[in-house]
């Protein structure tokens, strides 16, 4: 499978942007019911979107024009690229177009998942699709954080590295988290043996704080495997969760002249694929998210945004079409009775692929405990060193059901200015403490069984399988806790006798609240 042909340096970038065959974007978005959580959640109103790449072309339909609020739907744009000083941040390559599109397009049919979202325009690749080093690319966060962005989308790589989380760029995307509440979703990388590049998730994919993106197969099906997974070079488990990003009709940044609006080949005549679109998808998915979150006066923390979006993911098979599975073989065990889980991510998948209905379902009931709580919900809160907080669910499960959880906390990260008062790649960014490692664990009538326990990821993540009629508690544990508390987010998805109001009521709900806002 050939790669889009770009120019690169030693510390190059690769383009999450492979190819194979045809599929439209209307049918991966449906495909994880985007549609439908345009409904429930949003379409990204009020909601902005840095696009950190080759530029944009603005002036494409399904880009331009303005919000349903009256704004313009292009907030800002800057080029970052120090070689071509006369470039405004227009796309030359096609790839920022492309992304923007799978993210942001209001095209009727071609139809992104944030259709009213606003996006900044930060340009970091040159005319050849490449960068010299990550100065460029770290200037380019900082000026779609200084404008504003909720989201940061990054489809980008490294050529070469595989980081441990702690270059300036990695270190910078988790501070925009931690210490500017910024979600971020970063692509994990493409395989491409022409290329000779590793296997395994490159920078900025290895970020602590943001939501890494691996793609699919064209079918859903699976995971594609020419999609980079676990683990970092300090052995985290990456990607979070998979999304679709195979065979795309995108939008074309030379629409304007002989060629169509819609990027229906690559050059080699294959259409349009990578993790590079399956990132904007999630991106877009969190835009929707945030929207509701104002709009219902819920937490659009990014520890929030983390733990509900991977927790709400769905199974998918691995590359090999083997069913999920955390970890390696043997990183899931029985401990003394109890199944401990080690790494607690499928290597291939992260917790799945990304479903907004099921997202919805999850954030919409809104935040919840601790003590006893609904079978789906999440909360936002802190745990001291040694101590725990539990989570009693009520009513009891449905036997031969699934319990889901995911526990998400921060990378803490500080930020020295360089005295020009701008988030810049002139600052320095660096860790401010140890990560501190936190446990999750489930009861069954207050008898432990079953527990994430990494001491090198900043998530825990369960899947278990309702074997007995009983009382379910979810326990968060700060086993090594630095700086006295550590700030969490817990989400959790059963299933309850009798089930809480379905997914058809809520999805009435949630279109009368849609027409009452547009009103």
């Amino acid at each position: 499978m050939n790669s889009r042909t770009v120019r690169l340096s030693a510390s190059a970038l690769l383009f999450c942007a492979l190819v194979s065959p045809a599929w439209a974007i209307d049918n991966s978005i449906p495909a994880i019911h985007g549609d439908l959580s345009r409904t429930l959640l949003g379409d990204g109103t009020g909601t902005i979107i840095g696009i950190v790449d080759s530029g944009v072309d603005d002036t494409h339909p399904a880009l331009t024009g303005l919000d349903s609020l009256g704004n313009p739907r292009m907030v800002a744009e800057a080029n970052f690229v120090p070689t071509e000083p006369a470039n405004t941040g227009d796309d030359v390559v096609g790839h920022g177009t492309w992304v923007s599109s799978a993210a942001l397009s209001s095209d009727a049919i071609n139809t992104g998942m944030a259709t009213d979202a606003r996006f900044v325009n930060a340009r970091v690749l040159d005319n050849g699709g490449g960068f010299a080093n990550d100065v460029q690319v770290r200037n380019g966060i900082g000026f779609a954080i200084g404008q504003g962005a909720d989201v940061l989308n990054l489809s980008l790589n490294y050529f070469a590295a595989n980081s441990s989380g702690n270059s300036q760029l990695d270190l910078m995307l988790d501070w925009a988290a931690f210490n500017r509440g910024i979600s971020c979703a970063v692509c994990v990388g493409n395989i491409s043996n022409a290329s000779g590049n590793t296997p395994l998730v490159r920078g900025p994919g290895s970020l602590y704080n943001g939501i890494t993106v691996g793609r699919t197969t064209a079918d859903f099906t699976r995971v594609s495997t020419d999609s980079a997974i676990a683990f970092t070079a300090d052995g985290r488990m990456k990607p979070d969760v998979v999304a679709p990003g195979s065979a795309l009709m995108l939008a074309n940044d030379d629409w304007e002249g002989a060629a169509p609006d819609w990027e229906t080949t690559a050059p080699n005549g294959a259409q349009l694929s990578g993790c590079s679109f399956a990132t904007p998808i999630v991106a877009g998915l969190m835009a929707q998210q945030i929207e509701a979150g104002n709009t219902h006066g819920l937490s659009t923390d990014p520890l929030v945004i983390k733990a509900t979006v991977m927790n709400s993911a769905l199974n998918i098979l691995d590359k090999s079409g083997s069913a999920w599975t955390p970890g390696q073989p043997g990183s899931a065990s029985d401990v003394g009775g109890v199944y401990t889980v080690t790494q607690p991510l499928d290597t291939d998948s992260g917790t799945g692929i990304v479903d907004g209905l099921r997202l919805a379902s999850q954030y919409l009931v809104g935040e919840m405990g601790p003590g006893a709580v609904g079978p789906v919900g999440w909360d936002l809160n802190s745990v001291a060193n040694s101590q725990f907080i539990d989570y009693l669910i009520d009513p009891n499960l449905i036997l031969g059901s699934t319990l889901n959880a995911t526990l998400a906390w921060y990378r803490h990260v500080g930020r020295n200015d360089n005295g020009n008062g701008i988030i810049d790649a002139g600052d320095s960014f660096f860790s401010l403490q140890t990560l501190s490692d936190l446990d999750l664990q489930v009861f069954r009538d207050g008898i432990l069984i079953a527990e994430s326990t990494s001491n090198l990821d900043n998530v825990e993540h369960l899947k278990w399988s309702v074997d007995e009629a009983a009382q379910y508690t979810l326990r968060v544990k700060g086993l090594n806790v630095f700086g006295g508390n550590e700030q969490f987010a817990l989400a959790w998805y059963g299933a309850a006798v009798p089930e809480p109001a379905s997914l058809s009521l809520l999805l009435l709900a949630s279109m009368g609240l849609a027409i009452l806002r547009r009103r």
